[in-house]
């Protein structure tokens, strides 16, 4: 995502929160306009994410405030550690700090999920991969702190590739799909088929159209591991995928099945923020 694209969010943020019209700092009268010192601070451990997001509030407030990134997109965070530092009126630092916090606060929780996952499935030959399945507006917000927390992305939008899904094969048949997939998609699209059941898998492997990719979808772990065995057998150069309920507890187990990937969707729909704080110094 471009520069001006974050400074846009924020903005729009910024606006949202009335940050020009902030009842509470105006109390402060003359007090809002005293140079002062605010700490971001991490009150957990994690990941960082969000140094687009510094950029663009630096930008936007170029005039007044001065924002110190102390940590690197993609660091390794620990409890208490200062990330950030702004230098500016009191009533400014006051007036921007939720908006700040709210950026910043999600895109360190996606991350940091992310890396917990990928931890999880070290030991395996096997990537992690984002979803759709993002906040409303947020999607680039959240994808870019996936891959700061180490993960992949699957499709960023419908245009990125061809994905048959279990709604797609509910109205016209695998075989047709995959016929019409490979005689329309442009050469730089792969060509994905989700499977829920060895019915649908073995009428996916019967095809002369083949798919670049399986996706095993609320599989089992050892109708997962048969069907790898299978698909592998069939289609030694088809990638497979799973999906459907990854958690942290199982997606270990999912790896040793043998799969190249796992989509998790719960590390952008269901990340907590992490837990951030600005403390003032006057």
């Amino acid at each position: 995502m471009s520069k001006s694209h974050f400074e846009s969010w924020v903005r729009e943020e910024l606006e949202t929160d009335r940050f020009h019209d902030d009842v509470t700092a105006n109390l402060l009268l003359d007090k809002a306009l005293t140079p002062g010192k605010a700490i971001l601070r991490s009150r957990e451990d994690g990941v960082f994410s969000g140094a687009p997001v510094v950029e663009a509030f630096s930008e936007i407030f170029r005039n007044s405030v001065q924002f110190s990134l102390k940590v690197a997109e993609a660091d390794q965070i620990k409890k208490e550690q200062v990330l950030l530092t702004l230098e500016g009126p009191l009533g400014k630092l006051l007036s921007l700090e939720r908006t700040l916090l709210n950026f910043l606060g999600l895109s360190c929780g996606v991350a940091s999920l992310t890396r917990k996952f990928v931890e999880a499935v070290r030991p395996y030959p096997v990537q992690i991969l984002a979803t759709r399945k993002t906040i409303p507006g947020l999607r680039e917000l959240q994808l870019s702190a996936v891959v700061a927390g180490g993960g992949r992305i699957h499709r960023r939008s419908l245009s990125d590739g061809i994905l048959i899904k279990d709604n797609h094969t509910a109205l016209v048949k695998e075989e047709l799909l995959l016929e019409r997939a490979h005689a329309t998609r442009s050469p730089l699209h792969g060509i994905e088929i989700e499977v829920q059941n060895f019915s649908s898998l073995e009428a996916v492997l019967k095809s002369s159209n083949s798919p670049d990719i399986i996706m095993l979808d609320n599989f089992s772990v050892a109708d997962m591991k048969e069907a790898v065995s299978i698909i592998r057998q069939k289609n030694s150069n088809c990638r497979i995928e799973a999906s459907g309920g990854v958690s942290l507890e199982s997606v270990a187990a999912i790896a040793a099945t043998g799969v190249d990937t796992i989509s998790v969707g719960r590390i952008t729909h269901s990340a907590s923020c992490l837990n951030l704080t600005l403390d003032f110094e006057t």
